[in-house]
């Protein structure tokens, strides 16, 4: 049975994704994997990369969003919704996997993105879920080629290629389920994306 720690060796590539999976690894009793609570400054070192959302219906809202996230997206998330953030284009994709943390699940979400003012980066995410102030949240932990570190550890993971992989382990089963979609950007440094068909 694949572990959580054999998919973070696996597949993260940068420290800070790989630091916060091993922080609420760390977290868990006896191997009973499950959320706990939760304070954004636990992980200090990983606290500019780190975001909290919660869920309000079928939206999530931020709660917590870390200078790194905000400063890749030009502004602070915090008070805003999943969907005024992620674009119109690409949120139907990605937004099915932030919801799977309340499952709960863990997702490790992988790709490659383009933004205004930034050449085409290779971008991680790791998502957990945590609870805060007595509710289930999602903790998110964003990496990005050219501002976040490569693992320190010795293990190198190969970079992806454009498209988005994901990965979800659901934490009462022990199951992994994988996922792929190919994308494409349609305007070369604008973000816009297109799903690839067929």
């Amino acid at each position: 049975m694949t572990t959580l720690l054999a998919l973070k060796d696996r597949l993260l590539r940068f420290e800070p994704t790989a630091r916060v999976l091993d922080h609420w690894l760390a977290r868990q009793e006896l191997g009973a994997l499950r959320p706990f609570d939760f304070d954004p400054v636990a992980v200090p070192s990983v606290l500019p990369f780190v975001y909290l959302l919660e869920r309000l219906g079928d939206r999530l809202r931020y709660r917590v969003s870390g200078e790194e996230v905000n400063r890749l997206f030009g502004s602070n998330h915090t008070g805003l919704h999943l969907d005024e953030v992620v674009p119109p284009e690409v949120y139907p994709v990605v937004a099915p996997y932030f919801l799977r943390v309340f499952d709960p699940a863990v997702c490790i979400f992988k790709g490659r993105v383009v933004l205004p003012d930034r050449d085409y980066l290779e971008f991680e995410r790791v998502l957990m879920p945590v609870r805060h102030n007595g509710r289930l949240h999602l903790l998110g932990c964003l990496a990005l080629s050219g501002g976040s570190p490569l693992r320190r550890d010795g293990i190198v993971v190969e970079e992806i290629g454009p498209g988005f992989d994901f990965t979800v382990f659901d934490l009462a089963t022990g199951a992994v389920e994988h996922d792929r979609v190919e994308a494409v950007p349609v305007l070369p440094r604008t973000g816009v994306w297109r799903q690839q068909l067929g």
